[in-house]
């Protein structure tokens, strides 16, 4: 016997995300989500994207029916003030906190569907303490928002670290984050075997760790490789193309590291960014690339990360106050021109861009 579930795939910035409605009915049980959510991820028998996104009304019925399946919550959430619910899932079914970019192609969504400016929607559901936030599209100007509120302190369930926090609402990590390589892995911009990384910690809805480069000398030539570009010119262009993906190496093999070496400092994984901020293009802009805990790779834009890097960069006086523009280096590698807005007003940090409607489908989901 089979089933068919209506759904529809979005991009924002290069995220992919299959969405699937369940406003007016439920399709499915709620252990099919997670479930489906390999289906809807799978470039070979499924349908192929990042992740899996599901919509519900945020009625009692629903979040009794979540933490009866789930046990998120010893005590139910007090969430009246919602209109929807925002769901997240990994490709191997694990339900994620938070998505920036799923927001914003959510809020495009109910836009597009149900012309619905301005909606209070939950989100971060699989924590102790689900969130309430706004999203929304602007019609004249054709761009969606989320406003994820106020960046937060990373929780110690998320991160145990061993020295005290110099800071109010971000974290120093301590320098004791090594990466090892094999001998020749870093060549030629180096012959070390071991980078020790520093950061700063936030949570915006997902935990970040958000490094830069050059502030905090990782290693001379680190940045140049992680932030390769035609400007490093060269006769064929292969030169620059083989440190573009070295780079993305790079980044992934740190990432990965990071996350397996160290469960017991994070243990609910931590998305790992490096950032730099860009001067001469003007004060308000940064460059970036995420390395996602959820789906183990680089993702081409990651939202959540975007403001983490704002936020953080602005802590440090990197950059001005009021809004600034954050560059997915991932992403410009395939359109040239994505510029990610962030800014920060009493309401918290906002995110704005222009999610995009790739098509809509039917998947048949055998019984």
């Amino acid at each position: 016997m089979k089933r068919t579930i209506p759904f529809v795939k979005y991009t924002s910035y290069g995220n992919n995300f299959v969405i699937v409605d369940e406003l007016e009915n439920p399709l499915f049980l709620e252990k099919e989500k997670t479930r489906f959510a390999n289906f809807a991820t799978n470039i070979y028998f499924g349908v192929g994207s990042d992740n899996f996104l599901v919509i519900q009304r945020c009625t009692k019925e629903v979040l009794e029916s979540i933490n009866q399946t789930h046990g998120y919550w010893s005590k139910m959430p007090a969430l009246d003030e919602a209109d929807f619910i925002f769901r997240m899932f990994e490709p191997d079914g694990t339900e994620a906190f938070s998505c920036g970019n799923g927001l914003m192609c959510i809020a495009r969504y109910l836009f597009r569907t149900y012309k619905l400016e301005s909606v209070k929607i939950v989100t971060e559901i699989p924590t102790a303490t689900p969130k309430v936030i706004n999203i929304g599209t602007e019609p004249g100007e054709n761009l969606s928002w989320a406003n994820l509120g106020h960046p937060r302190k990373i929780t110690s369930h998320m991160f145990n670290p061993e020295t005290p926090d110099p800071y109010d609402d971000i974290i120093l990590s301590t320098d004791h984050l090594y990466v090892t390589f094999r001998a020749h892995d870093l060549q030629p911009f180096s012959d070390d075997t071991l980078i020790r990384l520093k950061g700063y910690i936030v949570f915006t809805g997902e935990p970040h760790l958000v490094v830069f480069p050059e502030k905090d000398g990782i290693l001379d030539g680190f940045q140049e490789v992680l932030f390769a570009s035609s400007a490093m010119s060269s006769s064929t262009g292969k030169a620059v193309e083989r440190r573009i993906s070295f780079g993305t190496w790079l980044v992934e093999r740190i990432g990965l590291s990071l996350n397996q070496n160290y469960e017991s400092l994070f243990p609910a994984g931590i998305n790992v960014n490096f950032a730099r901020p860009i001067l001469s293009q003007g004060d308000n802009i940064v460059e970036y690339r995420c390395f996602e805990r959820g789906i183990n790779r680089e993702t081409l834009a990651c939202g959540t990360g975007a403001v983490a890097v704002s936020y953080i960069s602005k802590r440090l006086n990197l950059l001005q106050s009021g809004k600034n523009t954050v560059l997915p280096y991932r992403c410009r590698l395939h359109e040239a021109d994505a510029r990610i807005q962030v800014s920060e007003d009493d309401s918290g940090c906002w995110l704005h861009g222009n999610p995009t409607m790739l098509f809509k489908g039917e998947f048949e989901l055998k019984e």
